[in-house]
């Protein structure tokens, strides 16, 4: 499984294309096939999951019960929404629009390793989530006991 780290900053041309940068590439499994689904995610950004890692993530979402309305308001926000973004031999992969104007990106985007998956952000949203968690990132980390 792919375990994604640190963070960058990419340009997002007109066509909604961004560069996947190699660091991250490398870390792409070759089960991948080179294709992230990138989602509609939590806290104002997009999600990408390597193929492999959405495979998981749909079986969990099928074995919910899809009577109860929470499941059911979940999957048909985040599923409507999610695209699968096959990466180009340059590395760089394009973005439906519609996700990107969702999270406020506009001719950049700051990409996050979250372990299992990438996160993309607009700057000045990712800079003022980390200036609130500033304050309480130490009471945060004592009470995982990490």
């Amino acid at each position: 499984m792919s375990r994604f780290l640190g963070e960058y900053d990419v340009p997002v041309d007109a066509k909604g294309r961004i560069f996947i940068p190699a660091e991250v590439r490398r870390k792409l499994q070759p089960e991948d096939g080179d294709t992230l689904v990138v989602s509609r995610g939590l806290d104002g950004c997009l999600t990408a999951h390597p193929q492999r890692a959405w495979a998981a993530i749909t079986e969990k979402i099928m074995r919910l019960s899809q009577t109860d309305q929470k499941v059911r308001l979940f999957y048909r926000v985040t599923l409507s929404q999610a695209h699968e973004v096959r990466l180009d031999r340059q590395g760089r992969a394009t973005i439906p629009r519609k996700l990107l104007e969702r999270a406020g990106i506009g001719d950049r985007m700051i990409v996050i390793g979250a372990l299992d998956k990438l996160e993309f952000w607009n700057p000045k949203s990712w800079t003022a989530y980390l200036e609130q968690a500033e304050s309480t990132l130490e009471e945060v980390a004592e009470s995982l006991d990490l």
